[in-house]
């Protein structure tokens, strides 16, 4: 699923591996894709401004053809694979995104979502996942 999910037809860019998120992120996303994104995850427009430190009016300048930054795509492509993992733990896209809403205690009762802010964030909430993946109590 993240594979089509980055991968851009117009612009030529497919994606095969996540080997080739180096190349996609130096290319950069856009905000078509990012839009996909907001659909894929469920993450609000304002909650994904937060996330990747671009403010909602800038935001609402861009065209759907606009390519971001290196850096938040590269950002937004480490979100994606958190998800994509998510889904496949949960087995239910909706039961992933009610629980990165949710206070966790293996988070110190912070919402995962909250946390997606950093690498080292969405490195601690992968984490977890893996421990749920693996039944140990998170």
């Amino acid at each position: 699923m993240a594979l089509k999910l980055l991968s851009d037809k117009s612009r030529g860019i497919k994606v095969r591996s996540p080997r080739d998120y180096i190349s996609l992120s130096r290319k950069g996303l856009s905000v078509k894709q990012l839009n996909d994104i907001l659909k894929f995850t469920g993450i609000s427009d304002k909650e994904m401004t937060q996330l990747i430190s671009i403010s909602d009016r800038q935001l609402a300048r861009y065209t759907e053809e606009t390519i971001l930054k290196r850096n938040v795509s590269a950002h937004l492509i480490q979100i994606v694979e958190l998800y994509v993992f998510g889904n496949s733990v949960f087995e239910d896209p909706e039961k992933m995104q009610q629980w990165m809403k949710s206070e966790i205690r293996a988070l110190n009762f912070q919402r995962p979502i909250d946390l997606l802010d950093t690498p080292f964030g969405i490195e601690e909430v992968t984490a977890i996942l893996g421990r749920i993946e693996h039944g140990l109590y998170s």
